[in-house]
């Protein structure tokens, strides 16, 4: 997932996702190694762009973030998960403009335009959001808890 926060405009702009789901951290780290190079301008040279990769901190992740680290030289951290879900929601929630490219990051787009809060047997909206379906989303506040955290 990369993406690009505006704080000025309180925008934020999601431009290319990769979904790596069953594949090995060494396949994985490829497809964020060819992510993270790239030319600066037109006409200039592609070259690797040193950028902090967050992971998912589950036990599997712990092992990509050891083969990223070690065999690939990815800066690779460990994601801050722990009662982080709902701020960063509402966070998410609190921008004026959230901007998602539905040909580059189609996974991204729909998770986005169909995630809503749950609602009880009445119809009344609830102050849960419904685990499940949203691995890009959850890739977007993984790359933006330290601007959430900022507030």
């Amino acid at each position: 997932m990369r993406c690009e926060w505006q704080p000025g405009a309180r925008r934020l702009i999601i431009f290319e996702e990769h979904s790596a789901n069953k594949l090995t951290p060494e396949e994985s780290g490829e497809i964020v190694l060819d992510s993270l190079t790239y030319a600066d301008g037109p006409g200039e040279e592609p070259h690797y762009h040193d950028q902090v990769v967050w992971v998912d901190d589950t036990p599997d992740g712990k092992v990509q973030t050891s083969v990223y680290r070690r065999d690939l030289g990815i800066r690779a951290h460990p994601a801050r998960k722990g009662r982080m879900r709902k701020l960063s929601y509402e966070w998410l929630a609190g921008l004026r403009e959230i901007v998602i490219d539905p040909m580059r990051c189609p996974l991204t787009y729909e998770e986005f335009v169909t995630k809503e809060y749950e609602r009880n047997r009445d119809g009344t909206w609830l102050d849960i959001i419904p685990d499940g379906s949203d691995h890009s989303i959850d890739a977007v506040r993984y790359a933006l808890m330290d601007d959430i955290l900022r507030g």
